[in-house]
């Protein structure tokens, strides 16, 4: 008994930890034109699949999407960089909870191309943002976050320095299982990604919208 309670008493206190992760993802996503005066064969719309790698640090962020016809894209191909650049400012904090005010930058180029049209969506776009963060250290072996945040931004082409505004609406959550691969952690994650594309002239106003799944490795 006494020694059972020595153990107790010798162990060290819980503790957030941070995590650096490599992820894989299915992205499930829809993207449609919310302009006007564009043919339908020359809309970059679509619905289907897409598959993102993610890496993520504390305080930076960076994934790539790729879609195509393989992953569902009918006569359309995908290509998304995004890197989101934050800093969490902690609001209540104690050794295994921090509620925070998240501030963060994000710069992301997204192209859609048609198959047999000149009539193509890319797009560049810078975005600022604030809203929550929580992270909590459950237990020895579990931890979780989550954030959410709405943002603000403009978005351009190829060539233009102002094209429009961007909304955009992001969320995630993260839950790491440690030491299932020795001294790494198992990942998994789910992210919400919401964007309203606002573009002068009309061609280019779309809406994205998707859900996506994670599995990855953290260490």
């Amino acid at each position: 008994m006494f020694s059972v309670g020595g153990e107790e008493e010798d162990r060290p206190p819980l503790r957030l930890q941070s995590y650096s992760t490599v992820g894989l993802a299915i992205e499930f996503a829809d993207f449609n034109f919310t302009g006007s005066n564009l043919p339908i064969d020359e809309q970059a719309e679509f619905s289907g699949n897409i598959l993102r790698l993610r890496v993520e640090n504390p305080g930076l962020d960076i994934s790539l999407g790729f879609g195509g016809n393989l992953t569902g894209l009918d006569e359309r191909s995908y290509v998304n960089v995004n890197a989101l650049l934050y800093n969490d400012f902690p609001l209540v904090r104690s050794q295994n909870f921090i509620f925070a005010l998240p501030v963060q930058i994000a710069t992301d180029l997204k192209s859609v191309q048609i198959e047999r049209s000149n009539n193509n969506f890319q797009q560049s776009s810078f975005t600022i943002g604030t809203g929550v963060s929580v992270r909590y250290q459950i237990n020895r072996r579990v931890g979780a976050s989550l954030r959410g945040t709405p943002n603000i931004g403009f978005s351009f082409s190829q060539g233009n320095l102002f094209g429009g505004r961007l909304f955009r609406g992001l969320a995630s959550s993260r839950f790491y299982f440690n030491e299932v691969f020795g001294s790494n952690a198992l990942v998994f994650g789910y992210d919400f990604d919401y964007r309203d594309y606002d573009i002068d002239g009309t061609q280019n106003d779309y809406s994205y919208l998707s859900h996506s799944v994670t599995i990855g490795l953290a260490f």
